[in-house]
């Protein structure tokens, strides 16, 4: 497998000095080149849970179990 990039999701927010903290953290793994923070508001966890039951709703439909 083979990644370019990655999004991590915290399950809850980061105050200024914890996410210092964590970026620091992350730029020290091996072959990291960049971290920068994304802010999020509730609606990007509710797109995210829409998405999600779309998904499922279709995965349902495929394999019959409507």
């Amino acid at each position: 497998m083979s990644a370019k990039g990655l999004v991590v999701h915290f399950r809850r927010d980061l105050d200024d000095h914890e996410a210092e903290r964590m970026i620091d953290a992350l730029m020290m793994i091996k072959g990291v080149v960049k971290v920068s923070p994304v802010e999020a508001g509730y609606e990007d966890e509710l797109n995210r849970q829409r998405v999600r039951r779309d998904l499922l709703d279709k995965m349902r439909a495929l394999l019959g179990e409507e």
